[in-house]
């Protein structure tokens, strides 16, 4: 691996949100937003790679400096074989958010960035690092809330969405290999 590709995964890593699953109150996943409360959030996670693992979904509050180091909550599911709806109970209305969804392949509760895959509320375009909260946090309102996230894979020197093609092209893989 060169140094740069290790500098990039380097950078990622000491990211937070990308390197640890930090403990922080752990929400049930609300079963289709039935049970809901004041102020929730519908997320639609979309872009898998394949359907091992779980997903994780965590809700950050947007502040100055490493906004990925305090968390609000999580939501924990199995992945399921359909791209999921995941409810995010939001704490108050009218404040701002982060949200970061991981799909941890291999259910280790660790990154590994070189398999898992994430994704950011508003899905910013993802460079050697994490991105910058302007472009990340959101305005939570009363009621519903409604959001996609598109999951990123590291590929190369990036991490970017998977196509259509490269999904198909790894699933063949793996059918080789068993």
């Amino acid at each position: 691996m060169d140094f740069l590709k290790k500098t990039v995964l380097a950078k990622l890593a000491a990211a937070g949100a990308l390197a640890a699953f930090v403990s922080a109150p752990s929400y049930a996943a609300l079963k289709d937003c039935k049970s809901k409360p004041e102020s929730w959030l519908e997320v639609n996670v979309t872009g898998f790679k394949d359907r091992t693992g779980d997903v994780s979904v965590e809700l950050h509050p947007d502040i100055e400096g490493d906004y990925l180091d305090k968390l609000v909550g999580r939501v924990r599911i199995e992945t399921p074989s359909s791209d999921p709806t995941v409810c995010v109970p939001l704490p108050e209305a009218g404040k701002k958010y982060i949200l970061v969804v991981l799909h941890d392949r291999d259910k280790n509760n660790k990154l590994n960035v070189l398999s898992d895959g994430f994704g950011f509320s508003n899905n910013p375009k993802i460079g050697m690092g994490t991105p910058a909260r302007e472009k990340t946090a959101f305005t939570a309102k009363k009621g519903e809330n409604k959001m996609t996230v598109i999951l990123n894979y590291v590929q190369g020197l990036t991490a970017r969405p998977l196509s259509e093609d490269e999904v198909a092209r790894d699933q063949k893989r793996r059918r080789v290999r068993r």
